[in-house]
């Protein structure tokens, strides 16, 4: 499990509210949980696990569910709680062809608010043996089937608490199992069910999609990823009646099939906001928050940009450059035309650079920066259908981790057409060197820039830079002297002692 955060600000002059997103990612894959999701067992028989970023903080909390019950509704033994990392296959499973998956976190028990005792029952006869019943959470009070439904907020089971300190949107990663369940998002103090959109996938939505592999075209079935009108629009099909009366407002999709992806909602600051289902489990991916950032003075940068016209070991722009090291001869330059920005400002580039495979000793991009400022990396996964990070570290720190997910990119029309525009990544990166790996898989870069404020003496440090001869090892430290068998960038290019 990794935790990272995105100041996605966008760079301009002359604004000066900023609009930040910090993000949380609870599952990187099936074998890998987060430290802050240890079990603690309480005598209620919940786990409570808080975590969070700066403007937001989260509690989740598991719940164990009743093993043995007595007659008079006391509990003598629970059953464990767990916090489990889950995925789901978003694609057939094809030789040659890497599989992308949905990945979660998982805890137990129903979120009830209210838990009783019933005698079980055997071909019509009392066995003197007892279980749970539950009164689940509801917008008001209802007895609907078998189940009753409260308007009290669930005292176990499994939910999730956000609270925000500043307005913003939450968008939220979550798997669901039960598709026919309710699934709420609600705020604690009104104890209402606020509004949101999902968008993601649905069980059985799939499209047919073709790869080359080794020469021959491959046919797969990957899902669909929907969005939210295409949501909404299987929901109204299937949930509203011709009396135009919605029958089920907070069942996803259909209801009949499982579905993972994102709820987006808007939150108040101070407000707290719980999502669970009711008699089922959520899973739990993550979230982005997006807000507006405190106000700052206007900041007018300069760019230097660096593009792969043709294969070369070191590309420069005035005194910012990379070196790319190719040990295991796999980068290559090739056309390919792609947008990169957002909705209202993009860039088109028309050619990449390919890493062929994922990074190494004998394969990584060293950065030479000349002053401080923000790297830009245009950059996406090599497999369409595959999340990559790519990385950037400085100083022996992890400064980026971003996947690069073609489902990010957003659709804008451009010259009457509509043309995909992928998100730019971006850091803050100190004068020196910084390294950028890819540990997956392959990434195409088909730009990579520095802004950097304007007044900075870009020129003036960068040759201070190169006349010292600075030696750098791999993780991005100076060091004073190269020992033998290692390898250390020095003056920009890979040395080995």
């Amino acid at each position: 499990m990794k935790k990272f955060f995105l100041f996605a600000a966008a760079l301009m002059t002359g604004s000066a509210v900023m609009a930040d997103t910090e993000s949380y990612v609870a599952a990187i894959d099936a074998s890998t949980m987060a430290s802050v999701f240890p079990v603690e067992e309480i005598t209620s028989g919940s786990s409570v696990v808080s975590f969070g970023t700066a403007n937001l903080d989260v509690v989740a909390v598991g719940g164990a569910t009743p093993k043995t019950v007595e007659a008079d509704g006391t509990v003598t033994e629970w059953n464990a709680i767990t916090w489990q990392p889950k995925n789901t296959n978003l694609q057939d499973n094809v030789e040659g062809l890497e599989t992308p998956y949905f990945y979660y976190v998982l805890g137990t028990g129903n979120p009830c608010v209210e838990m009783g005792v019933e005698e079980i029952i055997r071909d019509g006869e009392p066995t003197g043996e007892y279980r749970a019943t539950y009164v689940y959470y509801g917008p008001e009070d209802a007895v609907i089937g078998d189940k009753t439904y409260k308007n009290v907020m669930p005292i176990q089971g499994l939910y999730y608490k956000f609270t925000p300190k500043v307005d913003g949107t939450l968008k939220l990663a979550v798997w669901s199992n039960k598709g026919n369940r309710n699934t709420f998002v609600v705020e604690e103090s009104s104890k209402q069910p606020v509004a949101y959109t999902a968008e993601g996938y649905i069980n059985g939505q799939n499209e047919q999609k073709e790869a080359v592999i080794n020469g021959e075209t491959v046919t797969y079935n990957a899902k669909k990823y929907l969005s939210a009108e295409e949501i909404q629009d299987i929901h109204n099909a299937a949930k509203v009646n011709e009396e135009g009366v919605d029958t089920a407002p907070y069942v996803i999709g259909a209801g009949n099939q499982p579905f993972w992806g994102y709820l987006t909602v808007q939150v108040e600051a101070g407000k707290t906001y719980w999502l669970f289902q009711d008699s089922s489990q959520i899973g739990f991916g993550g979230y982005e928050f997006t807000f507006q950032g405190s106000e700052e003075p206007p900041v007018t940068y300069n760019y230097f940009s660096l593009t792969f016209p043709a294969l070369a070991e070191t590309y420069a722009d005035g005194d910012f450059s990379i070196t790319v090291t190719n040990g295991n001869d796999k980068y290559a330059v090739d056309e390919n035309s792609q947008y990169f920005g957002d909705d209202k400002n993009y860039e088109k580039f028309e050619t990449r650079l390919k890493t062929g495979g994922k990074s190494g000793e004998k394969s990584f991009i060293t950065v030479n920066i000349p002053v401080a400022g923000k790297l830009l990396l245009m950059a996406r996964s090599a497999s369409s259908s595959s999340v990559r990070p790519v990385v950037v570290t400085q100083n022996e720190v992890e400064i980026l981790n971003a996947p690069l997910d073609d489902t990010k990119a957003i659709e804008v029309e451009i010259e009457g057409a509509a043309k995909k525009v992928f998100p730019i990544q971006e850091t803050n990166v100190e004068a020196g060197t910084a390294f950028i790996t890819y540990p997956d898989g392959a990434i195409n870069f088909y730009c990579i820039r520095l802004a950097v404020p304007e007044g900075a003496g870009i020129t003036r440090i960068v040759s201070d830079i190169a006349t010292e001869n600075a030696i750098y090892n791999l993780r991005g430290q100076r060091v004073n002297e190269m020992v033998p068998g290692q390898i250390y960038i020095v003056g920009g290019k890979k040395v080995i002692r």
